[in-house]
């Protein structure tokens, strides 16, 4: 009997033969497996979470806090009464003169007082006028009586004549200062609605830098309500920012800081600490910019703006280390309760909740100071879709 051909035997199909099975299980395995291979990249990896290793290294903590610039010299002006604002500078107006106008108020009031009051004035003048001739006069009658009758040895004029004269004079005497106390109190409401004219503008106290106005037109403001600040020396700046008392504790002595100016991104002043005081609400850390290091000398950003001053604090060695964006992940409709923690991936896919106590942070990386995670573990740090 002959042996089967193995070219029939492929076009009839036989599978009879096993060293043929191991082949075409080999081949189909490798095909599997390009299959998978090309899906991976395709579709990459089907993982729904974005994941970073825990780590164990060095951090250097960095304080963030937030303020605005003020220069040296700085006064606030204030109402000196109540009214209605008319103008404000400029917001493109820096520079000041020093009695340059800042803010107007509403003068009509005291405008239409003036000239009522002027009038008054001028008839409290003419009362005077009058009431000072009439005790003049009186004065005189009284006089010419009493010599003659001393002449005649007191005959004439008549006793009733005498005392009515002297009546005459006490009474002219007094309409003459009741004249002008009336007189006094005219003039010096005149005065009084001059002065809120004056009033009703407030002027720049010295040639400056005007930081902003806290008022607009058509604002009613009271007296000593603050109005404007100017500054006199907007090139001397510093940033003032509220501090709690535990990171005023953690800050060392004239600490070094950068302050980064909003609006000016490509520009970072260094800066020092200065002083730490206490303040309605809390302490004020106050950090006063540095010219830039190196180069041209940069042109100082204007006092009022917002800034952000970052001060890097002693660091801590051979530590636990997670990335800050895992701590504040979260999965829909588990709410953490207040409690801080990450989440580990796990390799049955179903993420694992960690509570971790948290210590300093540099503003990507967080030390770990207890809990259950180990270098390496993968951390969820957010979703891939």
């Amino acid at each position: 009997m002959t042996d089967p051909d193995p070219l029939l035997d492929g076009l009839l199909g036989a599978t009879h033969r096993p060293r043929h099975r191991g082949r075409l299980a080999l081949l189909a395995a490798a095909g599997l497996a390009a299959v998978l291979l090309l899906r991976r990249c395709v579709e990459g990896d089907p993982s729904p979470y974005f994941t970073a290793p825990v780590q164990r290294g060095d951090i250097t903590p960095e304080l963030t806090l937030r303020g605005t610039l003020h220069g040296t010299g700085e006064v606030t002006v204030a109402a000196a009464e109540d009214g209605t604002v008319m103008s404000v500078p400029d917001p493109a107006v820096a520079r000041l003169r020093g009695g340059q106008e800042l803010v107007s108020l509403d003068t009509t009031a005291h405008t239409r007082a003036l000239v009522a009051d002027r009038a008054d004035a001028a008839a409290a003048d003419d009362r005077v006028v009058q009431a000072q001739d009439a005790s003049r006069g009186a004065q005189q009658r009284l006089e010419r009586f009493e010599m003659v009758w001393r002449r005649s040895g007191g005959r004439v004029p008549s006793l009733d004549e005498m005392e009515n004269a002297r009546a005459e004079v006490a009474r002219t005497a007094l309409e003459a200062a009741t004249a002008t106390a009336r007189q006094t109190e005219a003039h010096q409401q005149v005065a009084l609605d001059t002065a809120g004219i004056a009033n009703a503008r407030a002027y720049s106290p010295f040639a400056g830098f005007l930081m902003g106005c806290a008022v607009r037109p058509g604002q009613w403001v009271r007296a000593g309500q603050p109005l404007c600040t100017v500054v006199a020396h907007p090139e001397q700046l510093r940033l003032e920012a509220p501090i709690s008392a535990a990171d005023a504790a953690r800050l060392p002595s004239r600490a070094r800081a950068h302050v980064l100016v909003d609006g000016l991104a490509e520009m970072e002043f260094p800066a020092r600490l200065g002083t730490i005081r206490p303040g309605e609400g809390g302490q004020t850390a106050s950090f006063t910019l540095l010219p830039p290091e190196g180069g041209a000398p940069a042109p100082m950003p204007a006092p009022g703006r917002a800034g952000t001053v970052r001060v890097a604090l002693p660091g801590r060695h051979d530590v636990l280390l997670v990335p800050e964006a895992a701590l504040g992940f979260a999965l829909p409709g588990t709410p953490r309760g207040g409690t801080a923690g990450v989440y580990v991936a796990e390799d049955d896919g179903v993420p694992r909740f960690v509570p971790v106590v948290v210590g300093v942070a540099d503003g990507g990386r967080a030390q770990v100071l207890s809990g259950s995670l180990q270098p390496d573990d993968p951390v969820i740090i957010g979703w891939r879709h």
